[in-house]
């Protein structure tokens, strides 16, 4: 069997990257519906799948990232130790 071509492989990689786009903005719809009931968080085995997708080609956040600082605030502020010996309860 013969190696597939470099066009081949780019258009199974944009394929893939325009899927996990597509599943990622049906999950953020889902997530953000208007009615409460009908809300659904968002997989976080899609968001595994999507930065392992990123990480996999190199993609990283500039620094001052808006999103990243936040979330990066956000997990700082959180105290493990407390959590962990909630989860255990």
């Amino acid at each position: 069997m013969s190696r597939a071509t470099s066009d081949l492989l780019d258009m199974l990689h944009g394929l893939v990257a325009q899927g996990l786009r597509e599943e990622l903005e049906r999950a953020i719809e889902l997530a953000n519906h208007e009615q409460p009931d009908q809300r659904q968080p968002i997989n976080p085995q899609l968001i595994d799948k999507a930065l392992k997708f990123l990480k996999d080609n190199s993609i990283t956040a500039p620094l001052g990232n808006k999103p990243v600082s936040n979330l990066a605030a956000t997990l700082a502020d959180l105290d493990l130790e407390e959590e962990a010996v909630r989860l255990s309860h």
